[in-house]
């Protein structure tokens, strides 16, 4: 069973306010230099998501939407719609309700009617929810209500426009800012003591962490340098980082067809940790075909058959508590 854990969902009406006028993501250069997007009129057609998923050969998908994360009705809007999407396909379709953390208690609110009475199967959140990071003190209120609903937390990339230096005029920022931002926040969460004080916690990081693969044997060096609590006196993890970051999940999209990103990732991430994703539509817009082969690229790895399959959708179902059919 394939189950895309990154697949991007939101009505036409959403998608039309934010200025998407065609089937496909459109990027350009803006009149700055820098690039611009506008978003597809196709992710708001739930006939288009299943023509996709049955041409790439993936048999669910986990719906969240990036534009509710900022605004508090849109995301009670969407939890209705997509509800409907779910209840009329509920073998294709499952849903991460949009958080607000920062929201008060009618986001908690709003949260908890989501996933209880609406059945949502986690939330979704970026990652830097209000310009906080995700060690912040201000998001404990909401740690500690997703940890009494019992649910995953999906930490998208952060869109925000900062990290100026990233900025140049052949699409730096757009490339590598948001991988950075995510990286930091997988860092924060290891290392800034979330999952010491809420240790049931269960985070999903998307594009792979941002790529932290490639930077943990620095941390590892410099936790044996310091120790834990830098400055602070007081350590804010009370075991090796880790045993922190090896709790955490990786969603496999956001890298077109990575296969290269497959493999640096397994070389620090256990395969019962990842698990596949698309990032549609984002990313292979009309092109279900290379999705498919992404799919093939990874049967292929030196791995085990099992794990593999965990990687494809073993993972996902098992975290989610989805009945498996054979894919």
């Amino acid at each position: 069973m394939i189950i895309d854990m990154e697949h991007h969902f939101s009505s036409e009406e959403q998608l039309r306010k934010r200025g998407a006028k065609s089937d496909r993501p459109e990027r350009t250069w803006a009149v700055n230099g820098r690039l611009s997007f506008r978003v597809s009129l196709a992710a708001g057609r739930i006939e288009e998501h299943l023509r996709f998923m049955d041409e790439a050969g993936i048999d669910m998908a986990v719906l969240t939407t990036n534009f509710a994360l900022v605004d508090f009705d849109e995301a009670k809007r969407w939890n209705d719609v997509v509800t409907k999407v779910v209840k009329e396909d509920p073998k294709r379709f499952i849903a991460f309700t949009p958080a607000h953390p920062l929201g008060g208690e009618a986001a908690l609110k709003e949260m908890e009617r989501a996933v209880n009475e609406l059945g949502m199967r986690g939330v979704h959140i970026n990652a830097r929810p209000q310009g906080r990071h995700l060690d912040s003190r201000e998001l404990w209120p909401f740690y500690e209500k997703v940890s009494e609903l019992g649910v995953p937390i999906d930490v998208h990339i952060w869109g925000g426009d900062d990290l100026e230096f990233l900025h140049a005029l052949y699409a730096l920022h757009y490339v590598i800012a948001r991988e950075y931002d995510i990286s930091a926040a997988t860092l924060r969460i290891c290392l800034g003591g979330v999952l010491e004080e809420f240790p049931d916690l269960v985070f999903i990081m998307n594009h792979f962490g941002g790529g932290v693969s490639a930077v943990m044997e620095r941390v590892d060096v410099y936790m044996n340098y310091l120790g834990p609590g830098f400055y602070s006196g007081k350590p804010l993890i009370s075991k090796p980082w880790r045993e922190y970051f090896n709790k955490l999940y990786f969603s496999m999209g956001g890298r077109e067809a990575g296969i290269a990103s497959v493999k640096c990732a397994l070389t620090t991430i256990s395969p019962r940790k990842l698990m596949f994703g698309t990032d549609w539509s984002w990313n292979f817009a009309g092109n279900p075909q290379a999705a498919k082969r992404y799919i093939d690229e990874i049967r292929k790895l030196d791995l085990p058959e099992d794990e593999i399959d965990a990687m494809l959708g073993g993972n996902a179902a098992e975290l989610l508590g989805i009945q498996r059919i054979s894919s």
